[in-house]
């Protein structure tokens, strides 16, 4: 703690009874909801406890309190942080657009009770409207950090928290109060009169009625967005997973099955062996690289050709027309296209291969041909999976169409189509 002037300044946010401290800026520390009061007794230095009892006897007199708590809330700077909340929303355009918006809206609804003549509420209408329009304000303007603690405060709430069926005891206060608010909300509906001026308890009434359908049925619709939204995240693990398996089937084992091949000359299975050494750790870690490394369909389709006859020795005739950028439905294509190569080259026996790939405006195809020995597609043993998994299985995922015309003697021809936006 220093000394300039004759005050005393602290960053700790603590009130320290007796001694002042500057500069007014909203508690941290010691906050419960904004921090206003812990920044007046820090900065006066009182007790938190005395500043609160007077926000609440302020908040008796037709809600000024809550009024005058948001306004400090939005002007004050809060400790730790560079500007007010209020600052914030001006700086940026969007949030200062939405904000006033808001506010017109405000203004409007207090006009709109204004007009009616009717005093339903003893004066505590225009404060409480102001407040929510000040909150509101809050929210949008509040730093992450503080957005999270209001979120939390939010959901440790006995009565507008999350649900949970372990808490009993916060379900039954939620249904009470729930239950409660409707049938305050239906008896000031069933009072209105036939004069212009019932108009005014109509309104009120039916916001009432809709806080407590709110506070009685939200928690639930958040919890079943919540299940939703994990449920999405653990599908999107699944197809992570499915990949992952394609990947290691298509390089991993395909590698292995060269070097089994190439056993009896050293020098080509140290190449193999130090081509997918390479290869897999840069798929491990270098993704984005890996998805990355060509922009155009040609190009990726030009690595198949140079892979096959790289690591096979099997001559590839490559006929491509048009061409596009790829995106993931098109890399998941290429790839499938590529483990359907491989395959020609290991077991056609065939000594050519011939790949034709078209980019029209409405789809992308790719062609597999050999003229080899062909195989029987119901035959294939089931823990084969080449043609099930790196085939098949993901072109499903990307909704593209694979058709396989195959008969033994007479060659494999492999069709894989995607469609797509013209």
């Amino acid at each position: 703690m220093e000394k300039e002037e004759g005050m005393s300044i602290t960053t700790s946010g603590h009130a320290v009874v007796g001694t002042p401290q500057r500069p007014l800026r909203r508690g941290r520390d010691n906050s419960i909801l904004g921090g206003v009061c812990g920044g007046f007794a820090t900065r006066l230095g009182i007790k938190e406890r005395n500043i609160r009892i007077m926000f609440s006897l302020l908040t008796l007199v037709f809600g000024f309190g809550v009024l005058v708590y948001m306004t400090f809330w939005l002007v004050l700077t809060r400790s730790g942080e560079e500007t007010s909340i209020i600052q914030g929303i001006f700086q940026n355009r969007r949030e200062a657009q939405v904000v006033l918006v808001a506010f017109i809206g405000t203004l409007i609804l207090l006009v709109a009770l204004q007009t009616t003549g009717v005093d339903t509420t003893g004066g505590f209408a225009w404060p409480l409207v102001l407040a929510s329009f000040a909150f509101f304000a809050v929210w949008r303007g509040a730093s992450s950090d503080e957005r999270a603690h209001l979120t939390e405060l939010l959901n440790s709430a006995p009565l507008i928290g999350g649900v949970s069926a372990t808490n009993r005891r916060g379900i039954v206060l939620r249904v009470l109060a729930g239950i409660a608010l409707m049938f305050f909300g239906l008896h000031t509906l069933d009072s209105i009169g036939g004069v212009w001026g019932a108009a005014a308890p109509a309104l009120f009434g039916t916001v009432i009625l809709v806080v407590g359908l709110l506070v009685l049925l939200a928690p639930w619709w958040l919890q079943n967005v919540r299940e939703l939204t994990s449920e999405r995240r653990e599908r999107v693990r699944v197809e992570e997973r499915a990949r992952m398996v394609a990947h290691l089937h298509d390089s991993v084992l395909q590698t292995l099955t060269l070097i089994e091949r190439a056993a009896g000359n050293e020098s080509d299975v140290v190449r193999l062996a130090r081509n997918q050494e390479r290869e897999l750790r840069q798929w491990l870690f270098s993704p984005d690289l890996v998805a990355n490394g060509s922009t155009s369909f040609v190009g990726l389709v030009g690595a198949i050709e140079h892979d096959i006859e790289n690591d096979y020795g099997v001559k590839v005739e490559l006929v491509t027309v048009g061409d596009c950028v790829p995106d993931d439905k098109v890399t998941a294509l290429v790839a499938a296209g590529r483990e359907a190569a491989i395959n020609a080259a290991k077991w056609s026996e065939s000594a050519s291969i011939s790949i034709f790939a078209e980019v029209e405006q409405t789809s992308v195809s790719l062609f597999v041909r050999d003229r080899g020995v062909g195989f029987d597609l119901d035959a294939i043993p089931a823990d084969r999976q080449g043609i099930a998994l790196s085939i098949r299985q993901r072109m499903a995922h990307v909704g593209g169409d694979v058709t396989i015309d195959t008969a033994i003697g007479s060659g494999t021809e492999v069709q894989l189509v995607l469609a797509r936006q013209g």
